[in-house]
């Protein structure tokens, strides 16, 4: 045979390049796919939303937990955008890719663990509240001890599987008495709304005046006030608001506080927390108010105005929280400097 000839194997065509001839083209290469944020299927409390958000930034879910717990505390905005993912962001459907179908469901869903919260947290609260209204009656160690007996049965049912559900209610009341018990809440003395208008010195109570929860207002500007009388009371309103009226020769000398609210003391104002104000410290002008008066939660106003109304037409005790309006305070306070350098 002539070298020249072609030859080839049967089966191939004439020409044909052998298999390892054959140029081949490279594979483009394939990139990580891009990621894309769902909501966790496994990682969840609730609706996943913190689950998917620490597999998406690779970051440990407690913590955005804690972020979005602590963002109710500045205006709930966290709540209102873990409802949005929780509605508007789909499930894992745990191989990466989102559930299909079934939208409606997981809305619904969400919606009623939602209601469900609130109204827990209602609850909560309703509870915290009411530990704290019974401590500051007086009844703080029946509140302890339905805390001890709560204690006592998650004991006893932990060998029966537990009922941890009491932790919920235990917590609430432990919280409202502790409240009560930091802030010195004493809501002794009743509720409603009291006016005095006592016709002498006689006539005041040798403990002074008293209310828990309510409105207390003590008129003494009907009194025979003598040139050299010294006058001494005691006022105290556990959660409400006290106001006081003298004339306005009278000078006042007062000792008063607030654990949390509004002082207006003869024309002098002052508020927030663990407030206190002391006007005509040291006076011996006459005739002279010595008052000491007290507020747990609420607002104080001594008026030496002679028209000034102090009635509640309302029958609201906290009407003019802010600007209580009972006379010009500017002319108060220069009345109560003239009363007390007399």
């Amino acid at each position: 045979m002539n070298e020249s000839e072609d030859t080839h194997r049967p089966g191939e065509e004439p020409g044909a390049l052998a298999p390892d001839e054959v140029p081949t083209t490279p594979a483009p290469a394939v990139g990580p796919a891009p990621r894309r944020y769902l909501r966790s299927r496994d990682d969840r409390i609730i609706a996943g939303v913190c689950g998917g958000l620490g597999r998406y930034f690779d970051i440990d879910p407690v913590i955005i937990r804690i972020a979005f717990a602590v963002s109710v505390l500045f205006g709930g905005l966290g709540i209102l955008a873990y409802l949005a993912l929780a509605l508007f962001v789909p499930s894992d459907d745990g191989t990466g890719a989102p559930v299909e179908g079934g939208r409606g469901r997981e809305i619904a869903r969400i919606l009623g663990i939602a209601a469900i919260g609130v109204a827990v947290l209602s609850a909560f609260g309703i509870l915290v509240a009411a530990a704290a209204l019974v401590t500051g009656l007086g009844f703080g160690l029946a509140v302890a001890a339905l805390i001890v007996v709560i204690g006592i049965v998650l004991a006893a049912l932990s060998f029966r599987g537990g009922a941890r559900w009491l932790i919920v209610p235990a917590l609430a009341l432990s919280i409202g008495v502790g409240v009560a018990a930091a802030s010195d809440l004493d809501l002794e003395g009743g509720i409603g709304e009291r006016e005095y208008r006592p016709a002498g010195a006689a006539a005041i109570p040798a403990d002074g005046y008293r209310l828990g929860v309510g409105r207390l207002a003590v008129d003494l500007r009907g009194i025979d006030w003598g040139p050299n009388q010294a006058l001494d009371l005691s006022a105290r309103v556990g959660a409400g608001q006290l106001v006081i009226a003298v004339p306005s020769d009278v000078c006042v000398v007062a000792d008063a506080h607030v654990g949390a609210g509004d002082l207006v003391v003869a024309g002098q104002q002052a508020d927030g927390a663990d407030v206190d104000l002391t006007t005509g410290d040291g006076a011996t002008g006459r005739p002279q108010l010595r008052l000491d008066a007290e507020a747990d939660l609420g607002q104080i106003t001594v008026v030496n105005d002679d028209r000034a109304d102090i009635s509640n037409p309302n029958g609201r005790w906290d009407d003019n929280w802010d600007d209580p309006g009972y006379g010009d305070r500017e002319a108060q306070r220069a009345a109560n400097a003239r009363a007390c350098a007399a």
